[in-house]
């Protein structure tokens, strides 16, 4: 897993958001961009989950903070409770569940091989485009899409499947997602089996949202919002 510091000005309280899969530092980017300056958080950002395991140094650095918080979104969710993270206060998953590979409670797993065994360039696109949900979306998210190859996220999900298929360790994870979005028009984790997975804590459905969700929720002030209703 890759780690980078989005925002570290010492405040006592910690955002860490664990990106999708196949993504890089440009949503962390975007949303930091356009979020008010007094947000008195740092941020950390974790993304490429060739492997699940945190850089070594981290889970100490985020027991320091006094108040931490976790966004995670699509497979992010599955692979926060991966991480060995401790400590936890709120964590709020967006748009994916702990069963990512699931004709319940993810993405159905026929779907799921197909997407892996078709990847390439050209169907790169053609799953962008889908997890946007619009085409003018879909040109907006261009200004900050991922700059890795499709080979590259080839390989990432393939590690996944064949971590979820091992058997995932969330079961005894430390902590437990809180709040959960849900996009009615995601087009990747299909609402109902979202809904279906998250029974039992706060959630709600955004209707018009995508996959994609941060045209919606586009600064970690109205992420973190999000955790206050």
């Amino acid at each position: 897993m890759i780690t980078r510091w989005v925002q570290k000005k010492g405040h006592d309280r910690l955002l860490i958001f664990f990106n999708g899969w196949g993504m890089d530092g440009g949503i962390a980017d975007y949303l930091q961009s356009n979020t008010p300056a007094g947000f008195g958080s740092d941020v950390l950002l974790c993304y490429d989950y060739r492997s699940t395991a945190l850089p070594a140094d981290v889970p100490d650095t985020v027991a320091r903070y006094g108040e931490r918080t976790l966004v995670a979104w699509s497979l992010g969710v599955w692979a926060a409770c991966e991480a060995g993270l401790e400590g936890i206060d709120k964590a709020l998953a967006i748009n994916g569940t702990l069963r990512p590979v699931s004709s319940e409670e993810g993405i159905p797993p026929g779907i799921f091989r197909a997407t892996l065994d078709n990847y390439d360039e050209e169907n790169r696109n053609r799953f962008m485009r889908r997890m946007c949900g619009d085409p003018s979306l879909f040109r907006r998210f261009l200004d900050f899409a991922p700059e890795r190859s499709a080979s590259e996220q080839k390989e990432e999900l393939a590690s996944i499947l064949q971590d979820v298929m091992q058997g995932s360790t969330a079961a005894v994870s430390s902590w437990s997602y809180t709040h959960a979005l849900i996009g009615g028009r995601d087009m990747i984790f299909p609402p109902g089996s979202q809904g279906f997975a998250w029974q039992g804590i706060k959630r709600k459905l955004v209707k018009g949202m995508a996959h994609f969700p941060f045209f919606t929720f586009s600064n970690w002030q109205e992420v973190c919002a999000c955790m206050e209703e």
